[in-house]
């Protein structure tokens, strides 16, 4: 009987622990879910290419399109039903879910709102007629400092990929930032950051619990508190390890250092710690499955 009981008892146990396990499983947040979920939403418009039209997204940008605003490949006015997408980006969470830090050169870059809008006819890209305005309104929800305009231009050398547009001007008034659309694609309201204090070098290196997984996808943000800023931390081989843009940082600004990465079986990885910049600061950071709500729950606490 006494041998029974204790078959029983492991067989209990053993049920037990890998129903937890699945649960465990169950709970662990997919890279399809993490889109899903957490994606910066992309809205959709139906237009006519020879009239006038405007849009306004659900955060409140507007864009004002005369007619003939668009061209084909090449370069032919279009006419006809049109379907413009917005992407916009209002907050530093909104930064960190598109990936698209506030950096430029090495230089952080403070942030008024980032958006992206694309054009298309059955489904092939148009482009911006040069002849025409398209005004911009980017509310200022975000920020109300005085900006300039940039626009996404990546190269294989460098993710910092923010280029002032030196022709553009940006008006501000107490409810919008207004401008005249440089082109289609990803654009940002920014200015370039200017901290007297000293600089120095960021490193950061992923913490994994037990065997470490492998890892196909690994992102590193820095999430400041005063300032309105993401700074990525890109992943540098020759060191194997995260590292800011050489003696960018000010020393004394605080915030959070968060790092999101996905393993080969699309399984999201997440951890976070808060951070003072010193000299040299290097930060360890554990870093393990996740869930939608530990997520959403770090989320809520930046703006």
């Amino acid at each position: 009987m006494k041998n029974l009981t204790l078959i029983a008892l492991v067989v209990i146990t053993t049920l037990f622990a890998c129903k937890k396990d699945r649960a465990n499983d169950e709970n662990k947040l997919s890279l399809a879910e993490f889109n899903a979920k957490f994606s910066v939403p992309t809205q959709k418009f139906n237009g006519t290419g020879g009239a006038a039209f405007s849009i306004t997204g659900a955060k409140g940008m507007k864009f004002d399109f005369p007619a003939n605003s668009f061209i084909d490949a090449n370069g032919n006015p279009v006419t006809g039903a049109v379907v413009v997408s917005l992407k916009e980006v209002l907050s530093k969470r909104d930064i960190i879910l598109s990936g698209k830090v506030t950096q430029s050169n090495g230089q952080l870059l403070i942030s008024g709102g980032e958006f992206q809008i694309l054009a298309s006819q059955n489904g092939q890209a148009l482009r911006l007629n040069p002849a025409v305005a398209v005004a911009v309104k980017v509310p200022t929800t975000f920020n109300t400092a005085p900006m300039d305009l940039f626009v996404w231009a990546p190269t294989a050398a460098s993710d910092s990929a923010w280029v002032l547009d030196q022709k553009a001007r940006v008006a501000t008034n107490a409810d919008f930032y207004q401008f005249n659309l440089p082109n289609f694609g990803w654009i940002n309201c920014d200015y370039f950051y200017n901290n007297p204090n000293p600089k120095t070098t960021i490193t950061a290196s992923p913490v994994y619990a037990g065997a470490a997984p492998s890892i196909k996808d690994q992102r590193a943000y820095m999430v400041f508190d005063d300032i309105k800023s993401v700074a990525g931390l890109p992943f540098v081989m020759a060191i194997n390890k995260h590292q800011s843009y050489l003696n960018s940082m000010p020393i004394g600004l605080t915030g959070k250092l968060v790092i999101l990465s996905t393993d080969v079986n699309d399984v999201i990885y997440f951890g976070q710690t808060n951070f003072t910049v010193s000299a040299n600061l290097h930060l360890n950071l554990n870093v393990a499955p996740t869930t939608a709500g530990q997520i959403d729950a770090f989320l809520n606490t930046i703006n």
